[in-house]
């Protein structure tokens, strides 16, 4: 059975753990762009994102086991152009590989919105990596439509 509660302390374990799962695929795409488990160790600080008044950090349990994590933030977009809102911005979603395709990211992303409704958001955002076609098929299930494109280009 599947649980999605609020993080805690004792947790962050756990969600390095996934983090890091996550991060070691993402290396493999792009590893000039992310940090190595030690840098994001030393710049992460999972106790006080937990603990924040501005961010929703949930996980998923199944079976009294820790298997994934969303987090994100509520932020008030503002803009000489752009209507004002609260945005919901989804940070980082992980589900341990062990437990993919099994409906873990959809309860995370429901649980998420719910959250996000509840604290008065307005929209949800999230930002992924073009090569993450899992990920990309999660967010299309769930209603996520892209919206934005952002390119890239590194400079000399």
């Amino acid at each position: 059975m599947l649980n999605i509660r609020q993080a805690r302390i004792e947790d962050i374990s756990v969600i390095k753990k996934l983090q890091f799962q996550l991060n070691e695929y993402h290396q493999a795409n792009l590893p000039d762009d992310f940090l190595s488990p030690e840098e994001i160790e030393q710049k992460i600080d999972l106790h006080k994102i937990i603990k924040s008044e501005s961010s929703i950090f949930l996980v998923a349990e199944s079976n009294g086991q820790l298997v994934g994590f969303v987090f994100g933030e509520l932020w008030v977009r503002k803009s000489w152009t752009l209507k004002q809102r609260k945005i919901a911005s989804v940070e980082q979603i992980v589900v341990d590989s062990c437990f993919r395709s099994q409906g873990v990211g959809r309860a995370l992303i429901e649980a998420f919105e719910e959250r996000a409704i509840s604290n008065g958001g307005e929209e949800l955002w999230l930002e992924v990596y073009s090569f993450n076609e899992s990920a990309l098929a999660l967010y299309r299930k769930a209603g996520i439509a892209p919206k934005i494109q952002i390119g890239q280009k590194a400079l000399p």
